[in-house]
């Protein structure tokens, strides 16, 4: 029986590893990105959604960038490729326009 769970969950494991290996770098921001602002919710709770959303999308990306491009600047690759721009765009929204006269 442990080996039938053992190998059950090294399936999924394998499938979703290689999944996630098949997508270029465009398809791995659709898929794997899931933030989406919403109007109906506090700040607060914007906030913390978009904090939750970074970490899962940043260790996606991470693990892509690792498998594509190897494991040497795996960090600063993932923060100015993939967590910066959805920061800036996070920030774009908590940013009043500008006081047009």
């Amino acid at each position: 029986m442990q080996d039938a769970i053992e190998s059950v969950i090294t399936g999924l494991f394998d499938f979703a590893e290689n999944e996630l290996q098949r997508l270029s770098q465009s398809q791995l921001d659709a898929e794997y990105w899931h933030f989406r602002w919403d109007e109906t919710a506090s700040l607060e709770a914007n906030i913390y959604d978009f904090h939750d959303m970074l970490q899962l999308y940043g260790s996606f990306c991470r693990r892509w960038e690792e498998k594509h491009n190897g494991s040497v600047c795996v960090v600063e690759r993932v923060r100015d490729t993939y967590l910066m721009p959805k920061i800036r765009e996070f920030a774009q929204k908590l940013t009043p326009p500008p006081n047009r006269m």
